[in-house]
């Protein structure tokens, strides 16, 4: 099971995620490069949210002034990144489940126990890693703009759903949910001042 978990991961990798890797790292770049216009003022962003869609966590990108340091109402600029515009076709829960799949048909693995009515993988018998490669990528991906900039800007990812997790870009850490962004950083030793 276990090299069928890391042959999955591999497949995920090498045909979802490395593809995007150029696309999704010039978007970052371009995102730390144009920090000062992301408001209408001149105060300077070191704290950038950078969200996605986790039904679709790659379809698309937005990243703007952290909200837990910068007032909303003064960003004018949110940066946006669609994939499909770049060429990429969403992948969708079905479309991991045919990778899969074929994972299982060329390892000659069968388990008909652990598919559903459409005889496809139940991927939560195989393989759950899904998440956690897409925010690993992100973070590569936000580690090679950061080094293309030199910029110090921290990053940190979070889902447009209720799930309030939020994970650093900086260290690949995800935060305790009762832990507050602000307290966070404050243990580590930085410290930024709280737009009200």
């Amino acid at each position: 099971m276990k090299n069928l978990e890391a042959k999955m991961n591999e497949a995920f990798q090498e045909t979802i995620l490395f593809p995007r890797e150029k696309t999704v790292t010039d978007f970052l770049v371009k995102v730390l490069n144009s920090t000062d216009t992301f408001r209408d003022d001149d105060l300077k962003v070191e704290v950038i949210g950078l969200y996605y869609y986790a039904a679709s966590p790659l379809s698309f990108l937005f990243a703007m002034p952290n909200y837990a340091y910068y007032a909303p109402d003064k960003t004018v600029h949110i940066a946006e990144l669609h994939l499909k515009e770049h060429g990429f076709k969403d992948y969708t829960q079905a479309d991991l489940q045919e990778l899969c799949k074929k994972m299982l048909e060329e390892n000659d693995f069968s388990d008909n126990s652990r598919t559903d009515r459409n005889s496809l993988p139940d991927l939560s018998g195989y393989w759950e890693n899904q998440s956690g490669l897409e925010h690993e990528f992100l973070r590569q991906c936000w580690k090679k703009a950061k080094e293309q900039t030199r910029s110090k800007v921290l990053g940190f990812l979070e889902a447009s759903d209720s799930s309030s997790a939020v994970y650093d870009l900086e260290n690949g850490y995800y935060l305790p949910f009762e832990v507050d962004l602000d307290e966070y950083l404050q243990a580590q030793g930085v410290r930024f001042e709280k737009e009200e």
